[in-house]
C-alpha cells in the first residue's frame, strides 16, 4: 500500500526484499533488489535511506528501527527516524524507561513520533529542505563518487542477489558490476529495449548480461556477450541459461574483441558498449571487478582498443551505440578524438542529466565509408 501510494504521488519507489520471501518485484516498484541474507538486506535498506519512516509492525520492523536508532546514538550518521501512530508509544515508553533506570543517556538523536502520515511527511520534508541547502548527496549516489569509492562499495556484496534491470529480474554475483545502480546503464537499457528487435547484437563488457538480456527480451535475433571478468562471464551465462532466450545467446570471456571468434567479423547489426568512463586510478585492484573501472587515458585505454577493432565486426549497415558521460573530461576528450583518429562519424542522440555532476550520453557511431 505504501509503495502504491508513493508511486501514484509521483515517487520513485525502491523495494529492498528478502529473496526467499519476495523473489519477484511487484507492480509499484521502480527499483528492486533482493538478498538471501537478512543482514545484507538490512545493510542495503539502511544505506539507501536519508530518512526513515516506520508504520506499525512486528519484530522485523522493530529490528530495523533499533538498528538506525543505534547508528544515530553511536553518531555513525545523523538521520531522522519517524515513528507513525499511537502504536509506537510503547517504543517511547521503553526508551524513557532506559533513561529512568540510568541504562542510557537522555536520547538526543533525531527520533520523532508522528500522529499520522501527514505529520510524518512534514517532518521528513523539512529535513530534506535542509539537505538541499547543504547540497547534500548520499554515499550511494554513484555519479558524485570517485571510482575507488564505487569499487569499494560494490565489493561489500558477498553473496548472490537479485535486481530489477530493464524490466527483468537478474542475479548478480559478488564481484560483478551491478548495472541497476548506475543511471547510465538504466537509461541505456531503455534505449536497447526500443532498438534491438530483429537485430544481431554484440554486447561488450556485458557484466551480468545486463544489456544483452534486455536486447533478447526485446526481440533481438541473436546476442553475443563478452566480458574480461571471468566471474561476470559465469554470471552472464547463469542469467542467460535461466532466461527464456538461452538458445539465442552466447557468452565469451574476452578482453573486448580478442577472443570473439573470427566468424563474427562483418556480422553484427549493432554493437552496444557501455564502457567505464573514469580516469582516476583505483587505490588497490585486487579483484577482476577492477576492469569495470580501468583508467581510460593510458596507452592501454579500452576506448582506443575498442575503436581500433570495432568496425571489423559490423556488417555494412551496422552501427555502434556507446554510452558515456562527461564525468571525466579527459576520458571524454580521448573518446571523441578517437572517433576522428580511427575513422568514425558520430552524433549524440540522447543527452540526459546534463544539469548534474555527470551527464549521460548515447553516441551513435558509424565507420566512415
Amino acid at each position: 500500500m505504501v509503495a502504491q501510494a508513493a508511486k501514484r504521488a509521483g515517487g520513485h519507489v525502491y523495494g529492498i526484499a528478502l529473496a526467499n520471501y519476495e523473489p519477484e518485484p511487484h507492480a509499484f516498484l521502480d527499483e528492486y533488489e533482493a538478498y538471501v541474507d537478512h543482514h545484507d538486506r538490512q545493510r542495503r535498506l539502511i544505506e539507501l535511506g536519508d530518512a526513515y519512516i516506520a508504520l506499525p509492525g512486528a519484530v522485523g520492523t522493530f529490528h530495523e528501527i533499533l538498528e538506525v536508532h543505534i547508528l544515530n546514538i553511536l553518531k555513525e550518521f545523523d538521520k531522522p527516524v519517524v515513528l507513525v501512530g499511537d502504536y509506537f508509544k510503547r517504543y517511547q515508553d521503553l526508551i524513557d524507561s532506559f533513561v529512568a533506570e540510568n541504562l542510557m543517556h537522555e536520547d538526543a538523536t533525531p527520533l520523532f513520533y508522528a500522529k499520522d502520515g501527514e505529520e510524518a511527511a512534514d517532518i521528513v520534508i523539512a529535513y530534506f529542505e535542509t539537505l538541499i541547502e547543504k547540497n547534500y548527496y548520499p554515499t550511494t549516489f554513484y555519479p558524485a563518487l570517485a571510482s575507488d569509492q564505487i569499487y569499494r562499495h560494490i565489493l561489500k556484496n558477498t553473496a548472490n542477489y537479485l535486481i530489477l534491470f530493464g524490466g527483468l529480474v537478474m542475479t548478480v554475483f559478488p564481484g560483478v558490476y551491478p548495472s541497476n545502480r548506475f543511471r547510465t546503464s538504466r537509461l541505456f537499457a531503455g534505449f536497447v529495449r526500443a532498438t534491438a528487435r530483429g537485430k544481431k547484437v554484440l554486447d561488450l563488457a556485458c557484466g551480468h548480461g545486463a544489456i544483452g538480456l534486455v536486447a533478447l527480451d526485446a526481440g533481438a535475433k541473436e546476442v553475443v556477450m563478452s566480458d574480461i571478468n571471468p566471474t561476470a562471464v559465469q554470471n552472464a551465462k547463469y542469467n542467460l541459461d535461466h532466461s527464456k532466450h538461452a538458445d539465442k545467446g552466447v557468452v565469451f570471456e574476452s578482453s573486448l574483441f580478442e577472443k570473439i571468434p573470427s566468424i563474427y567479423k562483418g556480422y553484427f547489426d549493432v554493437i552496444y558498449f557501455n564502457p567505464p568512463f573514469h580516469n582516476e586510478r583505483l587505490k588497490k585492484t585486487d579483484t577482476s571487478l577492477a576492469h569495470a573501472f580501468k583508467t581510460q587515458t593510458d596507452e592501454e585505454s579500452v576506448l582506443i582498443k575498442f575503436l581500433q577493432s570495432a568496425k571489423e565486426y559490423l556488417n555494412p549497415k551496422g552501427v555502434i551505440h556507446l554510452n558515456f558521460s562527461n564525468k571525466d573530461m579527459e576520458s571524454l576528450a580521448l573518446l571523441e578524438e578517437g572517433f576522428e583518429q580511427y575513422g568514425y562519424d558520430y552524433e549524440i542522440i540522447r543527452l540526459n542529466n546534463e544539469d548534474t555532476v555527470a551527464d549521460t550520453r548515447n553516441y551513435k557511431i558509424r565507420p566512415r565509408p
